[in-house]
């Protein structure tokens, strides 16, 4: 059977895992930290032109991060929804357009992903809750089938420039594949990141 996958286009592979030119994309939270969405925005808002990887470790006074780490403060230990990415996301709303699918959600989140949008996704267990940043999918004959997702749990894989699967996606009946384990999941959020596009004058 013919598999092809297909990454957001700014994302390259290296020895790193993905890469946004020469810099590394991947950012790993911590083990009990349930900073999953916060790292989440991270890599989107550097895949989407925002954010430096240099700005992540040295202060670099941008008020715009500073004001995303206080709101992500906040919900250090507790975990966040739909609501708390939101407002994380909001000092970046000029650049950055989010939207949560309420409808359609896997249809749409494939077709968000096909135009070269990204994706926050929402899933959980009977266990725990967690997010991943969907970059890219999985073709199986010329249909999409799987989320390529780059998962803040995990390490970055060498040479991928992504680190999980969402499989079965398109039959909803999704299921998170890492190099560890295969685990059924329930899809509870979907939002999509694009950059703003600038209204011209006249218009």
């Amino acid at each position: 059977m013919l598999h092809s996958y297909h990454c957001h286009p700014r994302i390259s592979a290296g020895m790193h895992g993905p890469m946004l030119g020469n810099q590394r994309l991947h950012v790993r939270q911590g083990e009990v930290d349930a900073t999953c969405g916060y790292h989440c925005v991270l890599m989107a808002l550097m895949v989407l032109g925002q954010v430096r990887r240099n700005a992540l470790i040295w202060d670099t006074r941008d008020a715009r991060l500073q004001a995303l780490r206080k709101v992500a403060q906040r919900y250090y230990f507790d975990g966040c929804e739909v609501q708390e990415l939101q407002l994380q996301l909001a000092p970046y709303a000029e650049q950055v357009h989010c939207k949560e699918l309420r409808s359609r959600v896997a249809e749409r989140t494939l077709d968000a992903l096909a135009d070269g949008k990204l994706c926050l996704v929402c899933f959980s267990t009977e266990r725990y809750m967690h997010w991943v940043l969907a970059v890219g999918m999985r073709f199986e004959a010329e249909e999409p089938a799987d989320l390529l997702v780059l998962d803040p749990a995990m390490a970055p894989i060498p040479l991928v420039p992504w680190n999980a699967m969402l499989t079965g996606w398109a039959s909803k009946q999704p299921r998170r594949v890492v190099a560890t384990l295969s685990e059924r999941v329930n899809i509870d959020a979907v939002l999509v990141l694009s950059p703003v596009v600038p209204v011209q004058e006249g218009e």
